[in-house]
């Protein structure tokens, strides 16, 4: 029918994955608050890790709703997987780039395995993106976009428990040091 736009392939599951992600996010920063009732007061670490945690989960939920938002416009779907590609592309690209320069103004913090793991499973999510947005070896689909967006929340997961451990083993340190 015209003027009817059809339902986007993956559009319930791209709505679930910002549905979950945004509840991950609320979730993480109730655990933060937990940690410093239980803690004292709250350390530019704190501030730093809630806030990667929610900018993560933020880019992962705009770009899980920007797919079905377009297809509203009857744009091909391949222009769809493109432009939502190119957005998410840029906004992890840009978190990912810029990570290890807010992390060590904030913390100090030297480079461990886990950071570098986290660091570079964005990249490769970055560059597949890009690559589906170009169309280079990955066409425009929803079956990669959606693999690389739950890529990116369980990226997110696991960056998140590493940085809780970081600030539970500090909590820890302090009450042993007393």
């Amino acid at each position: 029918m015209r003027g009817e736009a059809m339902e986007l392939p993956g559009a319930s599951y791209l709505y679930t994955i910002a549905t979950l992600s945004i509840t991950y996010a609320g979730f993480a920063a109730l655990i933060m608050i937990f940690r410093q009732i239980i803690g004292g007061r709250v350390s530019s670490y704190d501030v730093f890790a809630i806030r990667a945690v929610l900018m993560r989960s933020f880019i992962v939920a705009f770009s899980a709703m920007l797919p079905p938002a377009l297809a509203l416009f009857n744009l091909s779907q391949s222009v769809v997987w493109r432009i939502s590609s190119l957005f998410a592309a840029f906004l992890l690209g840009v978190f990912t780039l810029t990570f290890h320069a807010r992390r060590h103004a904030i913390t100090g913090l030297p480079i461990s395995k886990w950071f570098l793991m986290a660091i570079g499973s964005q990249m490769l999510i970055t560059i597949v993106l890009l690559m589906m947005a170009l169309g280079i070896l990955v066409e425009p689909a929803a079956g990669p976009f959606v693999i690389s967006i739950t890529a990116l929340l369980l990226v997110a997961a696991i960056a998140y428990l590493v940085a809780l451990d970081v600030l539970l083993r500090g909590n820890v340190e302090k009450k042993k040091r007393k």
